[in-house]
C-alpha cells in the first residue's frame, strides 16, 4: 500500500510540476506576443529607436531584400536608403505578422518563433503591393525581458507579385518593340516602293 501511495505521490508531483511549467511559459508566450506587436508598430512607423530598443545586445537582422544588419547605423541606414532618401522606392511598409506555431523554448532563456506576414509596400507613386513572406525569429531573455537576437524574413522568389509586375512589364515591352519593329518595317517598304 506504501508503495501505491508513493507513486501516486510521484506522480502528482510531476504532473503538478509540468503544471507550473506550462503557466510560467503561458507568461513568456504572452511577453514574445508583445514583443512581436511592439517590433511591429515600431517598423510600421519607420520608429528606429523603439526597434533598437526591442533588439538584443547582439543581432542579426536579414531584411526581405536578403540585406543583412548586426549594427543600429545599419537599421538606419536601411531606413534611408529605402524610406527617406531622394531615390528612395518607398512611401512606407506595413507588416502583419503572425506566428504560425506557439513559440519553441531551447531553454529557459531563448525561444525560437516562425510565420508568416502579407507585407503591403507603398511605393513613391502611391502604388501599393502585397508580398506575402515568411519569417523566423530567434529570442532571448535579458535582464530587461525579452528581446530579438536574430531575425530572417523573405519571399518566396519564384512566385511574388514584384516578378509577377517585372514579367507582366517585360510582355508590354516586347508587344511595344515588335508594334514599333513593324511599323517601322511598313514605312521602310512605302520608301522603297516610292524609290521605284
Amino acid at each position: 500500500m506504501n508503495r501505491i501511495y508513493a507513486l501516486l505521490m510521484l506522480g502528482l508531483l510531476a504532473f503538478s510540476s509540468l503544471a507550473v511549467a506550462k503557466e510560467d511559459r503561458e507568461g513568456d508566450h504572452q511577453q514574445l506576443r508583445q514583443l512581436m506587436a511592439q517590433a511591429s508598430e515600431a517598423i510600421n512607423k519607420q520608429d528606429m529607436v523603439k526597434l533598437r530598443s526591442l533588439l538584443a545586445t547582439e543581432f542579426v537582422i536579414t531584411m526581405v531584400d536578403q540585406q543583412r544588419m548586426t549594427d543600429a547605423a545599419q537599421l538606419d541606414d536601411f531606413v534611408e536608403k529605402y524610406f527617406v532618401g531622394e531615390s528612395a522606392p518607398l512611401k512606407s511598409i506595413t507588416v502583419t505578422p503572425e506566428a504560425d506555431a506557439p513559440s519553441r523554448f531551447i531553454g529557459d532563456n531563448v525561444a525560437i518563433a516562425y510565420g508568416h506576414s502579407d507585407d503591403i509596400y507603398v511605393l513613391k507613386t502611391g502604388a501599393e503591393v502585397m508580398i506575402p513572406a515568411k519569417w523566423t525569429a530567434t529570442l532571448v531573455r535579458q535582464p530587461d525581458g525579452w528581446k530579438i537576437a536574430a531575425f530572417h524574413s523573405g519571399v518566396n522568389l519564384m512566385d511574388n507579385p514584384v516578378l509577377a509586375a517585372a514579367q507582366q512589364n517585360l510582355w508590354t515591352m516586347a508587344a511595344a518593340g515588335a508594334v514599333a519593329g513593324a511599323l517601322a518595317m511598313l514605312l521602310l517598304l512605302r520608301l522603297l516602293r516610292k524609290k521605284k
